[in-house]
């Protein structure tokens, strides 16, 4: 049988389709193993900038734009090609016609979808305070008690820290403040003093519940939220509810260290092993209770765009300062009312020029010019990996479809 020049063609290119079919399963399986971290990578670049943007917005009195990720989706095309090997190309050849070779090639397209996030529920996340839980969260996430305390919390037990507002900028209020995270830092550094959360069961009614109101139904409905019931001893009843709770845990050797003995006096508590419920609120505050005054994230967004530079070759902050621990040593009375942003700057710094340079980690171009952090910059890279988790925990993603990410994978047999 003579099979025509032509003929061959049409052989090679259904053979090349049917191959392609047959290998499908592989390829979609090679996307999977080869994509998924380009596409996380990508994914995460972009909510990396997301965030700079917002604060070069934020450092330019101008409104901040949330998204979030609904769909990665890849568009793939299959194609097979035949010719001759005059052809140029190196292709395979089909059968025994040595002169006829078929290729067949895999092509796809990434898109990510993304959908503004807006409304009453990322106005109350942005603007609420952050909760205490959210502090243990991140320093269970490796990050330092003192650090997660300077930029979330605004008071401890009464002390005043870091005021910050659009007209004033941030000032220093109390002179006790960079001394009380100075003392923080250096004693969980020597696992004297920890963050962490405990198992504690609660009593939130404020007066005793009578016992022909504690129904099978109401029973039920608090089993649901790990709640019960407990029979007081005259008869009447507690709602009890057993959760999680964030607690500062001081450890044995504390009552013989001269800095722990010194911090205990300045939050009003025993200087002994023992537990303090850490609580959102200042009124609470006592020898049994850490009372606390968090910041919202959006706050939290507005004191570290004082480290944006605002134009090209601004002078370079002090060089003393380029640390959260330097930070608190230099916050001793001098400093009380005075305008931090130099300070602010020295620890978390946006630079600002008219090209990018080699070294920029993270950047964004807003306003004609670019802004970026530096990778050789370590204590400002991780601040903004701080912000980067508190912005996953203070913001819900209910209402917003997705992420979903659809891959082809093939039929193959």
């Amino acid at each position: 049988m003579v099979i025509s020049q032509r003929s061959g063609w049409i052989f090679a290119l259904v053979a090349g389709s049917l191959g392609a079919v047959q290998g499908c399963a592989q390829w979609g399986a090679a996307v999977l193993e080869d994509n998924h971290v380009a596409f996380n990578t990508a994914v995460a670049e972009a909510m990396d900038r997301q965030l700079l943007i917002n604060m070069v917005r934020l450092c330019r009195r101008r409104p901040t734009q949330w998204l979030t990720v609904s769909i990665i989706n890849v568009q793939s095309t299959v194609s097979a090609a035949a010719g001759t090997s005059d052809d140029g190309v190196v292709l395979t050849p089909v059968g025994t016609n040595a002169g006829i070779f078929a290729r067949t090639s895999f092509e796809y397209t990434p898109n990510i979808t993304f959908l503004p996030k807006q409304g009453e529920q990322l106005a109350r996340e942005m603007m609420s305070p952050i909760p205490v839980s959210s502090l243990e969260n991140m320093v269970s996430a490796g990050y330092s008690v003192s650090a997660v305390l300077m930029l979330c919390v605004e008071s401890i037990q009464g002390i005043e820290g870091i005021d910050f507002s659009i007209a004033s900028g941030a000032k220093l209020v109390d002179p006790r403040y960079g001394r009380l995270l100075s003392l923080i830092d250096v004693l969980s550094s020597r696992h004297l003093v920890s963050l962490s959360m405990v198992p504690k069961t609660l009593t939130w009614n404020p007066v005793a519940i009578k016992p022909d109101a504690v129904t099978l139904e109401r029973i039920v409905e608090a089993r649901k939220v790990n709640a019960e019931f407990v029979l007081r001893k005259d008869g009447a009843f507690d709602y009890a509810v057993t959760g999680y709770v964030p607690v500062l845990t001081l450890n044995a050797g504390i009552e013989a260290d001269a800095g722990g003995v010194e911090l205990c006096k300045m939050l009003g508590i025993e200087a002994a092993p023992g537990s303090i419920l850490v609580v959102g609120s200042e009124e609470a505050r006592g020898a049994s209770m850490l009372g606390v005054r968090t910041r919202s994230f959006n706050n939290m967004l507005q004191l570290l765009s004082l480290g944006v530079e605002r134009e090209p070759g601004m002078p370079p902050p002090p060089s003393n300062l380029d640390s959260p621990e330097e930070l608190y040593a230099a916050m001793p009375v001098p400093n009380v009312g005075r305008e931090l942003q130099d300070h602010m700057r020295a620890v978390f710094r946006v630079h600002c020029g008219t090209s990018l340079p080699a070294d920029a980690e993270i950047s964004v171009k807003e306003g004609g010019r670019w802004y970026w952090i530096s990778s050789g910059d370590v204590t400002t890279l991780l601040i903004f990996s701080m912000l980067r988790d508190l912005y996953d925990l203070q913001v819900k993603s209910e209402g917003y479809p997705g992420p979903v990410l659809t891959l082809p994978v093939g039929t193959g047999r």
